[in-house]
Formats: structure tokens, C-alpha cells, sequence
């Protein structure tokens, strides 16, 4: 019988503004992603001010977006939203046979006639995920010639979460991989990032996974990372068993314990909240994030 968990997702989002801001125009993703092993029960986006238009839809990667504007001044903006989804097991077992990684290494455009540009679209590098030498030298570790891909996929995510100290005051939202190399420290963004710049260097195709983590930890057991906020981890292909999910912050297999959100290239394509606003102020954002088994 396949394993089920059913997980009620809040996620509220404040921002203050130090002065009055006149309007507002914002795109949220907020709504978790369906998927054959993710089915989202119920969704409920609460706003307040209550915006004079609202419109959704979904972007390039597929993933549900809603956009709205607020057309009224206000001083804060609080975006709140509650849902439900059932997730299924659905990693492959560790053990379980794979091909070697080189069978699906590919220079970025190089395509031939039957190419998947699903796939292809995540093995070109993007801003936040370059093609670095220091990122191929740092993969290469893990990915020695005619390795299973699953086991160098395993042993990079278990490599990452060894060599790199998760320390959220070390990065922002900005910081670069080149950056994260220096440092040894970040967040799980910053992980993630780094380990798609990793595969992306060695002509591996990976995407950026936003969601979150449930942290319910066994007495005495560590605490999961990235929990109580907005999670990131990757998700790599392999000719044989399709897309596979690995959390570097955690040092593992992302499966029935993690909720998606939606994934791109990198975190810029999945930013849960996003926008411009009208007003001479600065703002404070408050994230809160609480994820609960049902």
C-alpha cells in the first residue's frame, strides 16, 4: 500500500511599511503545486487590504500564480494563506539500481530530434545557478566516471549538508554560489543553489524546488533545517526513473515529509511573494510558517 500523509500548510506573509504606500501590484506563489504524488484538498488566499483586482493563472514552469493589486493607500500588507494537500511516497529507494551519470549528461543545446525541453530547460545555467569551475571541481568529487547516478546524486546532497554550516544571518536573498563557496555557510536556498550549480557544471539537468518541510523531530533526534519558513531543495533527472527530489540542507531524499510549492531554474521563479509598491518607504517582512499533520 502506498504511504499517504496529509499536511494543513499557513503561511502568512507581513509586510510594514514605515510610511504610507499609495498602491500596490504583487505576484504570489502560493498555491501548492498538483502533481501525480501532490493533490492540493482545499486553498484559501486571505489579503488584506482587500485588493480591487485579482487575477489567476500560471507561468512558463507551470506552476499556479495568482496576481493582484491593491489600489489603496495602507501602511501594511498581510497575505495569508492556508491549504491542504495529501502527499504520497514517492522517492525511489536508495539502493535501487541507476544508470550511470554520465547517461545523462548533455552539453546545454545540444538537442537532438526527440529532445524533452522539460529537461533541457534546467541544464542551461540562470543567474542565480551558473556554470562555475570551482561548482565542476566540487561535483566532481561525487560524480567519479560510471558512478550510479543516484548514489553521486546521494552523495553530493550528503556532502553539502557535511561541508556547509546552515546559518541564517551568513546570506540574503542575493548572495551568489561563488559567495557560498567562501562563506561555508547559508541557508537552504543558498544550498540549493548550490547544488544545481554543481549539476549544471557537469552538464546535469536540475530545478530549484520551493515548498516546505515538516519538522516533526524523534526525541533526541536533530531538528530539521528550513523548517518553520519556506523550504528549497532540488530536483535532478535521471533517464531511468525521471525526476528525483534531494534536500541538501538535510543531507537526504526529499519525499513524503516535503510539500511543493512549485519549481523553475532557480529561486527568482518561484518567489512566494513578489512586487512593486508606490509610496516613499521602507518596509520590515515577516515570514510565519507552520505546517501541520492531519
Amino acid at each position: 500500500m502506498t504511504q499517504r500523509a496529509a499536511y494543513r500548510v499557513l503561511h502568512e506573509t507581513r509586510y510594514t511599511y514605515s510610511d504610507t504606500v499609495t498602491s500596490a501590484h504583487q505576484l504570489a506563489h502560493l498555491r501548492p503545486r498538483g502533481t501525480s504524488w501532490q493533490k492540493v484538498k482545499s486553498h484559501k488566499l486571505t489579503i488584506n487590504p482587500k485588493p480591487v483586482e485579482q487575477a489567476p493563472g500560471d507561468d512558463y514552469f507551470g506552476n499556479d500564480v495568482l496576481r493582484f493589486m491593491i489600489d489603496a493607500p495602507h501602511d501594511e500588507l498581510v497575505v495569508r494563506a492556508e491549504s491542504v494537500v495529501e502527499v504520497e511516497a514517492h522517492a525511489p529507494d536508495s539502493s535501487i539500481a541507476s544508470p550511470a551519470w554520465e547517461a545523462g549528461r548533455a552539453a546545454p543545446g545540444e538537442w537532438g530530434p526527440h529532445v524533452d525541453l522539460d529537461v533541457e530547460a534546467y541544464r542551461v545555467a540562470s543567474p542565480m545557478a551558473p556554470v562555475l569551475d570551482e561548482a565542476l571541481i566540487y561535483g566532481r568529487e561525487s560524480f567519479s566516471d560510471g558512478r550510479p547516478w543516484l548514489d553521486a546524486m546521494l552523495d553530493l546532497t550528503r556532502r553539502i549538508q557535511t561541508d556547509f554550516v546552515y546559518d541564517p544571518k551568513a546570506t540574503t536573498v542575493t548572495t551568489q554560489v561563488a559567495e557560498i563557496f567562501s562563506l561555508r555557510r547559508g541557508v537552504c536556498q543558498d544550498f540549493a543553489h548550490l547544488m544545481i550549480s554543481c549539476l549544471r557544471s557537469l552538464g546535469l539537468p536540475a530545478r530549484y524546488v520551493s515548498g516546505y518541510i515538516l519538522n516533526r523531530p524523534k526525541p533526541g533526534a536533530r531538528r530539521v533545517m528550513g523548517a518553520d519558513a519556506s523550504h528549497a531543495w532540488v530536483a535532478g533527472h535521471c533517464p531511468a526513473h525521471g525526476w528525483v527530489a534531494f534536500d541538501p540542507t538535510n543531507g537526504k531524499l526529499a519525499d513524503i515529509e516535503f510539500i511543493t510549492l512549485g519549481w523553475g531554474r532557480e529561486f527568482s521563479d518561484v518567489t512566494p511573494l513578489r512586487g512593486v509598491v508606490l509610496g516613499a518607504a521602507t518596509q520590515m517582512l515577516a515570514v510565519d510558517v507552520k505546517v501541520q499533520p492531519l
